[in-house]
């Protein structure tokens, strides 16, 4: 069953999607296929940012959060650990159009 995870992480969104993009998602995309990931959403919040991944499996999200490459680059972004949220999938629709290629 597939599993979304959602993060905040409070500062300027600007800021913190140029570190995340920059620091975090070179080590995540390379990461990902082995746990299971299967796309990012990045949102701006009014004090930060939400960032909502999606999962094959609440192991593969686990799997992720695990992985010392992935904690090394949220602390070299001088990113504090996120707070998650994790909930299981029971519908999902998504576009071709959905894909922007817009940076996160």
């Amino acid at each position: 069953m597939a599993v979304i995870s959602m993060m905040r992480m409070e500062g300027d969104p600007d800021e913190l999607a140029t570190k995340m993009r920059e620091n975090v998602r070179p080590v995540a995309a390379r990461l990902a296929e082995k746990h299971g990931g299967l796309g990012t959403i990045v949102a701006r919040t009014p004090t930060g940012v939400l960032m909502i991944n999606l999962w094959e499996t609440e192991e593969g999200r686990h799997g992720m959060a695990q992985e010392p490459e992935i904690q090394e680059a949220v602390a070299a972004a001088g990113l504090a650990p996120p707070q998650f949220e994790a909930f299981d999938v029971i519908d999902m629709t998504i576009t071709d159009r959905a894909v922007t290629g817009a940076p996160a």
